[in-house]
């Protein structure tokens, strides 16, 4: 009796606890609205994510707030992370959806980066989104290994984009003959110019793919190669770039790489928020993730839900900075 009472006592304290941080955090939010923060600009893959979780995130925050998205495109994310990280606020109000390169930016010294993403509070992302390789029906070229017999004129944006930098490593270590384009503004441009004729396939996530256009499901997109660290569900026979690495360091290097979209759609709160707003904030993010409402609303957009947690995406963070230094040094090359 005497080892039970003070077990008794304790577990009542812990409980009283437990309602009193509640309290407070349904205190805070119920006053307040949360803006998550996008590093694109509306209509995006991106954008749809943002707003479909602004939808429903809401009820399961203590207090239930509104949620607001807010765009701040620029400078590939790095716009929005820096102020995230910089300027805040950090009381826990504010959530950024930055573009998946964003913290392979900074383990690579890109210019312009004013944030630290390893000390970022990763809240998760929805989906586990490969990038992949396809071509257009019409090209002769239909695999990697036509593309090391004959050249393939590629569409790309810009430098440090999938679009240019995975070209550009394949034409390095299995000798393809990927001619890079680039200079298109985005994906409709970059659509519209493969229409034409202009170039014969790209870079891009399989759920842009899919929920863009028709043209997997007409035969007019053929899916070559996808970029991840594991195959996606729909994708069983198209191999990953890792599957044709010819020695183990060109394995590591390819790996390096597809670290990028094994991000997802990562959503995180800067460095400095009360530790129990992000643990709060992580909750409410996972239990939208299992909403009927948020699931439902997801297949009528669809968008694939996969989710990843926090801290597996700061898993991935991490295995970016402690790579090997000749293996950055090589995706900084094709990233330049």
């Amino acid at each position: 009796m005497r080892r039970f009472i003070p077990a008794v006592a304790f577990a009542l304290l812990a409980s009283s606890s437990a309602l009193a941080d509640d309290h407070a955090l349904a205190e805070f939010y119920g006053k307040r609205t949360v803006t998550i923060a996008v590093g694109f600009s509306p209509g995006g893959n991106y954008d749809l994510y943002a707003r479909l979780v602004s939808r429903h995130i809401g009820k399961h925050i203590p207090g239930n707030p509104t949620v607001i998205v807010q765009n701040m495109p620029g400078a590939g994310s790095r716009r929005l992370a820096n102020t995230l990280a910089n300027i805040g606020p950090h009381d826990g109000t504010m959530i950024g959806l930055p573009n998946q390169g964003i913290a392979m930016d900074q383990a690579l010294g890109t210019e312009g980066v004013k944030f630290d993403a390893r000390k970022f509070n990763w809240i998760g992302s929805p989906v586990e989104d490969n990038n992949v390789f396809w071509g257009w029906h019409a090209n002769p070229v239909k695999t990697i290994e036509d593309a090391q017999r004959r050249e393939f004129v590629v569409g790309a944006t810009g430098p440090g984009s999938p679009t240019t930098y995975y070209p550009r490593i394949m034409n390095e270590l299995l000798g393809t003959k990927f001619k890079v384009v680039s200079g298109y503004p985005g994906s409709n441009e970059l659509d519209v110019a493969i229409e034409r004729g202009e170039v014969g396939g790209r870079v891009v996530s399989w759920t842009s793919l899919k929920i863009t256009s028709d043209w997997i499901k007409t035969g007019k997109a053929i899916v070559m190669l996808q970029f991840g660290l594991r195959k996606t569900a729909e994708l069983p026979k198209v191999r990953m770039l890792q599957d044709l690495a010819t020695n183990p360091k060109h394995r590591e290097i390819f790996e390096f790489l597809c670290l990028v979209p094994a991000m997802g759609r990562p959503f995180f709160m800067p460095a400095g928020v009360p530790a129990e707003r992000v643990a709060a904030i992580r909750q409410a993010f996972a239990a939208t993730m299992k909403d009927p409402g948020f699931l439902e609303d997801a297949r009528r957009a669809r968008l694939d839900v996969e989710p990843l947690t926090g801290e597996a995406i700061a898993e991935v963070v991490a295995r970016k900075f402690n790579a090997p230094e000749d293996v950055r040094a090589v995706g900084k090359k094709v990233m330049e």
